[in-house]
């Protein structure tokens, strides 16, 4: 009965599996030019992302608050870095759309860096997919064994990959790849970023 049941599954994720690649072959990104940039970016507040991911604010809350205060302080932080990863990663995906677009230009100093920004982009996304995922994960599971353990600091790295230095390193591509702007808007871009 298990096996069935065990077959049927990979059959019906596989089947999704399929379907979303389609959906995503016949949606395809845009394509982005300069000006399409900028306006797509959300703010992602790297202050506020490393305040939430410090063992020392999580030892204090912990120390301070009773349980039940602490697990819904908790809960609460949790959720906000779950929206800080869901805007870098929306920001990841705007710049390797606009990456895709800039590897067709002529110049191979252009090229170059639509690489490199695509590259960091890719790796933003794979760390948010990775801590969104377990996120999701723990608010799901309303267990006070998962949440009394250190569960924030934990996600300063998914699969090797330091999520905030990866950004930081996205956002020095970005200015990279963006030079020709004037600089308002590169400020705009990185204010944005």
């Amino acid at each position: 009965m298990f096996s069935i049941i065990l077959t049927w599954l990979i059959v019906a994720w596989g089947a999704l599996s399929c379907i979303y690649m389609l959906r995503c072959a016949w949606r395809r990104f845009p394509k982005r030019d300069v000006d399409d940039v900028i306006p797509f970016l959300y703010p992602v507040d790297i202050s506020l992302a490393e305040s939430l991911l410090d063992p020392a604010a999580e030892f204090e809350f912990r120390w301070k608050l009773q349980p039940p205060q602490f697990r819904e302080a908790q809960r609460k932080r949790m959720r906000l870095y779950l929206e800080l990863t869901r805007r870098m990663s929306h920001n990841a995906t705007v710049l390797v759309a606009y990456a895709d677009a800039e590897k067709n230009s002529q110049d191979p100093r252009r090229v170059s860096l639509a690489s490199t920004l695509q590259e960091k982009a890719v790796e933003v996304r794979l760390y948010a997919l990775l801590t969104r995922f377990k996120l999701r994960l723990r608010l799901l599971l309303r267990s006070d064994i998962l949440i009394s353990k250190p569960v924030l600091p934990h996600l300063r790295k998914a699969c090797d990959i330091d999520g905030l230095q990866t950004y930081s390193a996205l956002k020095v591509a970005a200015a990279a790849a963006f030079v020709q702007l004037p600089p308002e808007e590169l400020a705009s871009l990185t204010r944005n970023l």
